[in-house]
């Protein structure tokens, strides 16, 4: 009986002690670029897909290009 009781005390300090573990940096996102690269229409939507950490689901975020160039961001560049 006190047996049981030790171990399980032991098991459940080392389970304690993995939880408060210091945690890795999180890799920065990956994004990639769904969109073409030609751009004949004003109205062409550029898609960003990104992973964010942590999450199975991927973010998605669609935008002309007029309002990506308002995001800084050069989605033109980012085709060639």
């Amino acid at each position: 009986m006190k047996a049981t009781i030790i171990l399980s005390a032991l098991i459940a300090s080392l389970t304690g002690a993995a939880a408060n573990a210091e945690p890795k940096a999180p890799p920065p996102p990956a994004t990639e670029l769904t969109a073409p690269a030609a751009a004949t229409n004003p109205d062409q939507r550029y898609c960003l897909a990104s992973e964010i950490t942590g999450s199975r689901i991927k973010r998605r975020e669609c935008h002309t290009a007029t309002q990506w160039k308002a995001l800084d961001i050069d989605v033109l560049a980012l085709t060639k």
